[in-house]
């Protein structure tokens, strides 16, 4: 695990492949740098939990984002809401060990538009596209037994 700052998880994201410098902007947004970010390993066997967008208009396809949290994951530590159409639980079991960006995630003004926007506070990982594959979905979980309200 390593301490990073703004600019060296920047460069951290660079090295993934993320790319455009206003796509790692975007990213960036989403974490308090006033707490600790990480790069964090990660082994087979953990578990992570993701939120996942339920089907509407917009977006009529439920897909695997980017933004994942630990057991206890709740919509307003990670900032984000339920929107127009709500958020299923999802645990993924880590397959293949990577390393990844973690933090606490900032506070963001609500937009049930995008389904984000909360108080933030609590930790997320960010992975880009090409982790996904690193991790196998074990299926729905029930979120209000995480707490995620």
């Amino acid at each position: 695990m390593r301490i990073l700052d703004r600019n060296s998880a920047a460069e951290f994201l660079r090295g993934q492949g993320v790319s455009p410098d206003r796509e790692i902007e975007k990213i960036l947004r989403g974490f308090d740098f006033s707490k600790p970010a990480y790069e964090q390993r990660f082994w087979p066997g953990d578990v992570l939990y993701q939120l996942i967008r339920l089907p509407s208009a917009m977006q009529p396809l439920m897909a695997t984002g980017n933004w994942f949290g630990l057991a206890g994951i709740t919509t307003g530590g990670v900032a984000i809401n339920d929107g127009l159409s709500g958020r299923q639980a999802v645990r993924f079991e880590v397959i293949s060990g990577f390393t990844a960006l973690e933090g606490t995630a900032k506070e963001l003004p609500v937009d049930l538009g995008i389904a984000i926007g909360g108080k933030g506070g609590a930790t997320q990982i960010y992975l880009p596209r090409t982790l996904l594959g690193h991790l196998r979905a074990l299926g729905n979980v029930d979120r209000w037994e995480l707490g995620a309200r």
